[in-house]
């Protein structure tokens, strides 16, 4: 018997230690179930995944390959870039489909696979999308879904791809009841489609050891910033929203150090760095003496320093998702100062709901008054976290199983009610 061929797809390699950590879980629970299989990966850093996990990987932008938007500008080139481009679709679409002739399946690999945060035009990361789920489903390979996020997608466009790329799936599941209620909402049918948590949930437990927190009192506040600009991430409209962000967060910083905690700060991005140097900034130009022995910075290049960053803190206040999930797997109680839903379906989830606000109007009073509370509370919220920690990874590998065992769903389990018996 043959070697199962596996294509996993994500934007992973290129700095985001949320979707670089959702691609770690699949390897390893591949490792774990399909041994024998051969992985290759479509992503968007292929170099840096190659260099770090040491499988094949291909650029999911096919003008990669050329360097297309490297030539020079001018109408000349302008001319040469588009012929060339149209010529790169057509053979694309033409190797592409004999090429997963021999592909057994196609895995969209978690993270927010269906929203238009940062998307510049329809013909970038969605239309990508759903050029590499048509090749693969007309070259009879398996397209799988697997605990994907899903939405807002805001341009019209852009929805109409990522939803058509979606309806050609041969399997689909949700990390969250609010991105099947998303879809539910735009049209698209969702019945016989699962619910299954955030696939960073089966890293191997020795990569996320979980520790309760004994403290009565928590000493270090684990703070994970974002440079954050608004959805479309524009760097000139939003910064205003950048602004208003940072000037709450130096006044809770202040208030923390003013109380005796140390302040470790957390990154997830490669972009975060501006926020980290300003909040550092402000502290030795206005913070008081002494104020600078208590907030700690470390380089966070990937997914285990992020862990051992955190694993120094006792209680953990973010605004990127996979902060506050790695948080809650190290078991430490999180407060959310979120931009996406996705936030609160998580905290909703690990019974947190009353610890998020949003971050273009959260207020920093209510945020002390919720750190407070949270924190009057750690063993008893840690004890609450590992229990749904380790309920999270029992339904993952039934998911794993299904997909790589091709065991069939618990009868006794409605796909639409598995995370909801969670909240219970």
């Amino acid at each position: 018997m043959s070697s199962p061929r596996l294509v996993l797809y994500g934007h992973f390699g290129v700095g985001n230690l949320g979707n670089d950590s959702t691609l770690e879980a699949m390897l390893y629970n591949i490792r774990k179930y399909q041994p024998s299989a051969n992985v290759i990966c479509v992503c968007t850093g292929p170099q840096v995944v190659t260099q770090r996990y040491g499988i094949d990987t291909l650029p999911i932008d096919i003008a990669e390959d050329r360097n297309i938007r490297q030539q020079p500008s001018g109408v000349l080139r302008k001319a040469i870039r588009v012929t060339t481009r149209i010529i790169d679709e057509i053979n694309f679409w033409l190797k592409r489909i004999r090429w997963f002739r021999s592909i057994d399946q196609f895995l969209v690999v978690g993270t927010g696979a269906l929203d238009d945060m940062a998307v510049i035009h329809p013909w970038n990361a969605p239309y990508d999308l759903f050029k590499w789920c048509h090749a693969a489903k007309l070259g009879g390979a398996k397209v799988v879904f697997l605990s994907v996020g899903a939405g807002p997608i805001e341009n019209r466009i852009s929805r109409a791809l990522m939803l058509n790329a979606l309806r050609v799936a041969n399997y689909r599941s949700y990390r969250d009841l609010e991105s099947q209620e998303y879809l539910r909402n735009v049209g698209f049918e969702t019945l016989g489609d699962s619910l299954y948590p955030d696939l960073v949930f089966s890293l191997p437990e020795k990569a996320a050891p979980y520790s309760h927190v004994n403290v009565a009192k928590p000493q270090v506040v684990g703070l994970g910033v974002i440079n954050y600009y608004g959805w479309r991430h524009d760097t000139s409209s939003g910064e205003p929203i950048y602004q208003g962000y940072l000037a709450k967060l130096k006044h809770f910083v202040q208030w923390l150090l003013a109380q005796g905690y140390a302040v470790r700060l957390l990154s997830g991005d490669s972009t975060d760095q501006r926020p980290v140097d300003e909040l550092l900034e402000f502290i030795s130009t206005e913070g008081q003496a002494g104020w600078q022995s208590y907030i700690f910075v470390e380089p966070i290049a990937d997914l285990e320093d992020l862990l051992e960053q955190i694993a120094k803190t006792d209680i953990v206040v973010a605004s990127r998702f996979h902060n506050l999930l790695c948080a809650l797997m190290l078991g430490r109680p999180v407060v959310s100062i979120g931009y996406h839903s996705k936030n609160d379906a998580l905290l909703t989830e690990m019974g947190l709901q009353a610890y998020c606000q949003h971050i273009e109007n959260f207020d920093v009073d209510r945020l002390i008054q919720q750190f407070q509370l949270l924190s009057s509370e750690l063993p008893l919220a840690s004890h609450r976290i590992q229990q749904k920690c380790d309920q999270n990874r029992e339904l993952l590998e039934e998911q794993y199983r299904r997909i790589f065992l091709a065991e069939s769903e618990p009868e006794h389990v409605p796909p639409t009610t598995i995370l909801a018996g969670l909240k219970e």
